[in-house]
């Protein structure tokens, strides 16, 4: 007869167990309405990969004088959020451009100045590999303090192949030492740096011709994107780079449409992008071709919020298309410093007009199959990674409602406890 299970860990008296149906696939409207609830529900973890998650006392399995137990207290628990877009490796702030947009200087005033992204650019590529992990890891730490358990993280601020490597391997280092899932994404077209201003299209070559491939063969990146805008790159140039990531068989993504409508949703539709990212000005034709190749749609209201713009990506539209959303931080040192995945979601109901069941699918399972990952992560399965949050919250519904609060009370990445009240930590970590 075989030996019962010993968990690892366990999660008892939860009153909301939301699974999200333990799918592994993007979801879009209606099936987005049904969270897969279990009522009055536990979750047990062996392995780092979740053993059970469903009905108390139904699981098969047994409690051990070595494991954890955390004690719900009849709260929500779901997935880990998964923050599909960052920056977050970079050094530096620009908190004086945020005040002079508060003043009315627009972003061309601003450069003219000497900010924007090429002054975290400067600064970026003047720090060590030291201070950029030790900054890299205090931003993956604030991430996680508000839920997230996967983050992708975007090069960028290099805009040179040694730089952008130097990016990456860094990214790849701390990756190595976390319990949250990191994602790795090259994004040499950022902008074109100041020394290709007037041979545009050279940089565009050491991207393609350059950059994506030995990022390919050092295995530095996941994805390769491209930012597509009249400050940035043309959809021309983003072609020629997404096809040579293509040629090395690297999934794409695509920052698309946020200042005006450049028909990025369709370009990234036309070069089988996983995601576009942005989108606040996307177009029904784009927003068709989208629904029609499986890109999901990635929106992100905190950078719109930050930037001061009324004007916020149409969350209803992409829904009514049968494209699956998902939401992110953008979290970056210019155009939102935020962290924060509870505050991103409640900004989706209060500003997008989603519901509090779509933010939800958004930031969890939607959100890993942006990056590629829903197979691991996202909802609640046996077998998948034990990337779950125990929110002090009655009811899931409340979460837009109590916009500005961090409810996330214990997080759990790997299988592991990352944040929790001290008096857990006290009891339990400093054992173990």
């Amino acid at each position: 007869m075989a030996q019962p299970v010993v968990a690892d860990l366990v999660i008892r008296n939860i009153g909301e167990l939301l699974t999200m149906k333990g799918v592994d696939d993007p979801v879009v409207a209606p099936e987005a309405a049904d969270l897969g609830i279990i009522k009055r529900a536990e979750v047990a973890v062996k392995d780092r990969k979740i053993f059970y998650a469903g009905p108390k006392d139904a699981g098969g399995f047994v409690v051990g004088p070595q494991t954890m137990i955390i004690d719900a207290e009849n709260k929500v628990v779901c997935p880990g959020f998964v923050d599909s877009h960052t920056h977050a490796i970079f050094a530096g702030t620009r908190e004086e451009e945020f005040l002079m947009r508060q003043q009315g200087k627009t972003y061309a005033e601003i450069q003219a100045a000497g900010g924007g992204i090429v002054k975290t650019v400067r600064a970026t590529r003047m720090a060590s590999e030291e201070k950029l992990r030790d900054a890299l890891k205090r931003n993956i730490f604030k991430l996680s303090r508000y839920g997230t358990t996967t983050a992708e993280i975007k090069s960028g601020y290099g805009l040179n192949t040694e730089e952008e490597i130097k990016l990456l391997r860094v990214v790849k280092e701390v990756a190595l030492d976390t319990d949250i899932l990191i994602v790795p994404t090259l994004l040499g077209a950022h902008v074109v740096p100041p020394e290709y201003v007037s041979r545009r299209q050279k940089y565009v070559e050491l991207v393609a011709r350059d950059m994506v491939p030995m990022v390919h063969e050092n295995h530095l990146a996941t994805f390769v994107d491209v930012y597509v805008d009249e400050g940035a790159f043309t959809p021309d140039e983003a072609r020629q780079i997404l096809k040579a990531a293509r040629d090395y068989d690297m999934p794409r993504k695509l920052h698309a449409d946020e200042m005006e409508d450049d028909h990025g949703a369709e370009l990234a539709a036309e070069m089988g992008c996983v995601s576009a990212d942005h989108l606040i000005w996307t177009n029904e034709k784009g927003m068709k071709a989208m629904a029609k190749a499986g890109v999901i749609a990635t929106l992100m209201p905190g950078t719109v919020l930050s930037l001061g713009h009324s004007k916020f990506a149409d969350a209803r539209a992409f829904i009514a298309h049968g494209v699956p959303v998902a939401l992110a931080t953008d979290y970056n040192p210019g155009t939102c410093m935020c962290p924060n995945m509870l505050l991103v979601m409640a900004l989706g109901v209060l500003h997008m007009k989603m519901t509090a069941e779509e933010v939800m699918v958004a930031a969890t399972i939607n959100g890993a199959a942006a990056v590629g990952r829903a197979g691991d992560t996202g909802s609640l399965r046996p077998g998948k990674d034990a990337d779950l949050l125990v929110l002090d919250i009655d009811s899931y519904r409340e979460l837009p409602y109590r916009f500005g609060e961090n409810f996330a009370r214990y997080v759990v990445a790997g299988g592991g406890v990352i944040k929790a009240p001290k008096v857990f930590k006290k009891k339990y970590l400093q054992e173990s």
